[in-house]
């Protein structure tokens, strides 16, 4: 039997980790829209001298890396000791969540091949963070999860893809093609 008290701690923790991960995405597309309807255009939008649609692709490919790495665990968890005897959907998901990393990692390299690929970045980062979402949802992996943990997971999921679409939305206004 699980200790309450311990249980809330976790989640508490886990919630305000979850939180605080999001302020980045929740500030950077505020810089950006604010320079964009109030600016000069969301070129000018910066952070310390960076542009903010880079540190937003960044951060959210570090982010969606640890997700996916997170995945990987528990399905390697579920994996059974024995290797005569492998879990086909643990497999296929740890397969995926390497996939997942890597196309984040590869969203870092697409912002230097062209501004439309910038925009596809984000989108691909966008798709992941449902992929994953999704992922977790199909192997039962949610219902490992506490329903407090899964609504936060979900909440913040939600808040992160649609200020991944704002800026992809963003940056479309602004990109003549």
């Amino acid at each position: 039997m699980t200790d309450p008290v311990a249980s809330a701690a976790k989640y508490n923790l886990t919630a305000l980790l979850g939180d605080l991960g999001s302020l980045p995405f929740i500030l950077l597309a505020g810089i950006m829209a604010d320079a964009h309807f109030n600016g000069p255009g969301l070129h000018s939008a910066s952070v310390l001298g960076l542009y903010a649609p880079y540190i937003f692709i960044a951060y959210s490919a570090v982010i969606l890396s640890f997700l996916s790495g997170a995945l990987w665990e528990r399905e390697r968890e579920r994996q059974p000791s024995r290797q005569d005897e492998p879990n086909r959907l643990a497999t296929v998901t740890i397969l995926f969540s390497n996939f997942i990393a890597l196309s984040a990692w590869a969203c870092l390299l697409l912002i230097y091949v062209a501004p439309i690929m910038t925009v596809f970045a984000i989108c691909l980062l966008l798709a992941g963070f449902l992929s994953l979402l999704w992922v977790e949802r199909l192997t039962g992996a949610a219902a490992l999860f506490s329903s407090s943990y899964w609504s936060m997971r979900l909440r913040i999921t939600i808040l992160v893809v649609l200020l991944h679409g704002l800026v992809a939305a963003l940056m479309l206004g602004e990109i003549s093609i």
